[in-house]
């Protein structure tokens, strides 16, 4: 028996360079579900100039400033976009990365809405640093460095009628959790509040 949605393509971006050869392709698990062209650039590890000040959040705690931005501040049913962290930690300190140890790895995890789904999360290379008290080595992040959270905003009837409303917004909310340590003191770990605010772009079905 054929499928509801046999024969219809599943979408797909193609990257060229200036020669036109492709240097990346890009396709999506659903033909409802789109990357916008900004998580996209920043997948392949471009900057996005002029952050939008509604999506992004400046912080600074006793260890580390980061800013965390949205990749877009418009978004629609159906959209993958990034949510970004970079991060630059205070002098003398490190946090950790993700590896064999039982210290609380720096994420960003997104608690509200509910009906976002998370992929995983994109983390850069660490550096091994080594507690010589313990004989310890651990992954860390010492040097400034950033963190890729992208999510699918699902293409379902009730959040399209919530794209739909006039004057909608979107508010995404989540925490930055990490534990930062000094070469002398491990400290309790942490968890920083977030918000966005992102309008919705309607779907256009005409």
């Amino acid at each position: 028996m054929m499928r509801r949605f046999y024969g219809i393509p599943y979408p797909g971006t193609f990257m060229l360079d200036p020669s036109h050869r492709v240097t990346a392709r890009f396709f999506e698990a659903a033909y409802q579900e789109r990357s916008t062209v900004s998580s996209i650039a920043v997948r392949l590890g471009d900057a996005i100039p002029g952050v939008p000040d509604r999506a992004a959040n400046r912080i600074a705690t006793d260890h580390l400033e980061a800013l965390a931005w949205a990749t877009d501040d418009v978004v629609a049913p159906g959209n993958r976009l990034s949510f970004v962290v970079d991060v630059t930690l205070k002098t003398g300190m490190h946090v950790y990365a993700p590896g064999d140890h039982g210290y609380q790895v720096i994420r960003l995890r997104l608690t509200a809405p509910d009906f976002l789904r998370s992929h995983e999360v994109t983390y850069p290379p660490s550096a091994t640093y080594h507690f010589a008290p313990l004989n310890e080595k651990v992954a860390v992040y010492e040097e400034p460095f950033r963190l890729v959270q992208d999510v699918t905003i699902p293409m379902r009837r009730d959040i399209t009628a919530l794209a739909s409303e006039p004057g909608a917004t979107l508010r995404v909310e989540g925490v930055l959790e990490y534990q930062a340590c000094d070469h002398e003191i491990c400290y309790l770990p942490e968890e920083v509040s977030l918000s966005w605010e992102l309008a919705w772009r309607p779907l256009v079905r005409s």
